[in-house]
């Protein structure tokens, strides 16, 4: 009789927790870039709204968790803007111009500083989170993504024809992690809790991974797409990606097959997962 009431048990909490893990486990809002807005997408529900309309390329966005702002710089427009977010006023507010084609951007909330890379100026620089005290921290090869571990105080930047940089945010203990055999690579996020790296390669569109010291690179998804890949984003066992206009999921796990969760009318750019707790 025990016995039996232990199975019985144990099978009603296979019914009941197993589907909720599964669920939990996709919870999350993915912001995206296209060339005439930035996008919200509700991984849970699916449902898409336009949170602000633009009229540019913009090939990065991050989020200041502390002052409740995304920013994100406009390529051609040569700026770097932000909106409030979450909320009903998503009014764009211009931080700098004048920029030499702004590719990525990383926020620092706790020193109150703006981090981002200028493609054909070749540079490094950092801002105040208004915009002020601009300076040119370093000159590289072709800087075009940049993240930040806030956590440990370092920065990953993809100098997109050679590898991915990891520097700490004084500029020392500077180290190419990564070599690119094969360029050139467009986007690329980290994963703070696995501590990997993960990026998309653009002439073949095979999605790569590897620990934030460069070792254990391996390629998690052949997608066979050439010059669609410009964007990627990292959130628990997933990973987001966009394939020109298709908005697509897949897990960390090698060989896993991919999901697509939204086809948009215009070409993606640049994906920033948003986590409403802010680790």
């Amino acid at each position: 009789m025990k016995m039996g009431i232990r199975i019985w048990f144990c099978m009603f909490l296979l019914a009941h927790c197993v589907p909720m893990t599964s669920c939990t486990s996709f919870t999350g809002t993915i912001l995206y870039s296209t060339n005439t807005a930035i996008m919200e997408f509700d991984i849970d529900t699916h449902n898409v709204n336009v949170l602000v309309e633009q009229s540019d390329t913009v090939f990065a966005m991050d989020y200041d968790y502390k002052n409740r702002f995304i920013y994100f710089p406009r390529y051609n427009t040569h700026d770097i803007v932000r909106f409030a977010y979450p909320s009903k006023n998503r009014t764009l507010q211009r931080v700098i111009q004048s920029l030499s084609y702004p590719s990525g951007i990383a926020v620092d909330s706790t020193n109150d500083h703006i981090y981002w890379v200028a493609d054909f100026a070749l540079t490094l620089l950092r801002c105040n989170m208004d915009g002020s005290n601009v300076i040119v921290l370093s000159t590289l090869s072709y800087p075009f993504v940049i993240r930040l571990d806030l956590t440990n105080r370092w920065m990953y930047i993809v100098e997109r024809d050679i590898g991915i940089l990891k520097s700490r945010f004084d500029l020392t203990e500077k180290e190419t992690m990564v070599n690119f055999v094969s360029p050139t690579v467009y986007c690329m996020d980290i994963d703070t809790a696995e501590q990997r790296l993960y990026w998309i390669r653009h002439d073949n569109g095979d999605m790569k991974s590897a620990t934030f010291n460069g070792s254990d690179v391996k390629t998690i998804l052949s997608t066979n797409s050439a010059n669609n890949t410009y964007a990627i984003g990292v959130l628990g066992s997933n990973v987001f990606y966009a394939d020109n206009k298709q908005l697509l999921m897949v897990a960390k796990t090698s060989g896993s097959t991919p999901t697509v969760l939204y086809n948009d009318t215009s070409r993606i750019y640049s994906i920033f997962v948003f986590n409403q707790t802010g680790m």
